[in-house]
């Protein structure tokens, strides 16, 4: 097979992947942050799996991973209502994102405790966030 740099082989059949190299990928310095209003994961080129702030692969250990954008919709798979520090409750929710990955982050946009497992969120520019903390919002019914 001649030399691809799209297409990957490990000795099983290769697998081809875009070039996600651009303006709109996330530096170094803050990997899988929102950019521009967009968030982004990480995939393992090997197996591709999914995954958020990640150094390796965590099915196949691979250190090989290409940037994605996410479709920033996802549902919730966790959340606790949580207030101590803050005074005012807030909710913070583990939240199963379309391409197959998790993520910690809080909800915003609704009262905490009208939140509950199952429900559709999506990415939120909108409210104060804490150094990389990601905020979601419902989704619109």
């Amino acid at each position: 097979m001649p030399a691809d740099n799209n297409v990957v082989d490990r000795g099983c059949a290769p697998v081809a992947v875009e070039n996600h190299v651009g303006p709109n990928q996330p530096d170094a310095e803050h990997p899988g942050d929102v950019v521009a209003g967009k968030l982004y994961f990480q995939r393992c080129r090997w197996c591709r799996t999914a995954v958020f702030r990640r150094l390796l692969c965590p099915v196949c250990a691979n250190t090989d991973m290409v940037w994605e954008r996410s479709g920033g919709v996802g549902t919730i798979h966790h959340i606790a209502v949580v207030g101590r520090s803050t005074g005012a409750p807030r909710a913070l929710a583990i939240i199963e994102m379309e391409e197959g990955f998790r993520l910690r982050a809080r909800i915003v946009g609704t009262p905490p405790g009208a939140l509950h497992v199952g429900n559709r969120v999506e990415l939120a520019m909108e409210g104060e966030a804490a150094p990389r903390e990601l905020l979601f919002r419902p989704c619109e019914a």
